[in-house]
């Protein structure tokens, strides 16, 4: 796997990522507003409820007391619930900061990967540069090394004192 795969590849998971956090977030809402929901049932339950103990009070009928509970208990259980929605709040808000900063996150990954296939590419490229340059060099040292060792550091042959020609040449 190349560079670029592997970064593609970040980039698929990072996507996945922030496709299930956004998807979490959702579930907290949707549950966050049955929730709501299921809290106006239950007001709507305990103000039904709180009229009938009244008018099973005003009528004095013998269940009345048993009949007083209903309110109490529906109540309680609203203030269950509202106490469970404040905790969605919080859940949802802070899921709401990770979506956001897993968009961040991404949008940064996807400016730098460019970059840094750029960077890794003129860094090969140097490199492969860089042998070249030092093969060359070498194979330089090698002439001068050979030249040398014939006796002569001028690639043209010996340098002549002026007025010898060269063997064939007449002047």
């Amino acid at each position: 796997m190349n560079l670029d795969e592997r970064l593609r590849a970040v980039t698929r998971r990072q996507l996945d990522l922030l496709e299930e956090l956004q998807r979490a977030r959702r579930e907290v809402v949707d549950v966050r507003g049955r929730t709501r929901m299921k809290i106006a049932e239950l007001q709507e339950h305990e103000r039904q409820a709180a009229a009938h103990y009244e008018q099973a009070l005003d009528e004095q009928e013998p269940d009345a007391e048993a009949i007083r509970e209903w309110p109490q208990r529906a109540r309680s259980r609203v203030e269950e619930l509202e106490a469970a929605v404040a905790e969605l709040d919080v859940a949802e808000r802070k899921l709401a900061e990770r979506v956001a900063g897993a968009e961040l996150d991404l949008e940064d990954f996807e400016a730098l990967a460019p970059q840094l296939v750029a960077r890794v590419a003129a860094a090969r490229t140097a490199g492969v540069g860089r042998e070249v340059f030092d093969t060359l060099n070498d194979a330089m040292r090698y002439v001068e090394y050979a030249l040398d060792a014939a006796g002569s550091t001028d690639p043209n042959g010996p340098v002549r004192p002026p007025g010898v020609d060269r063997p064939g040449e007449k002047g």
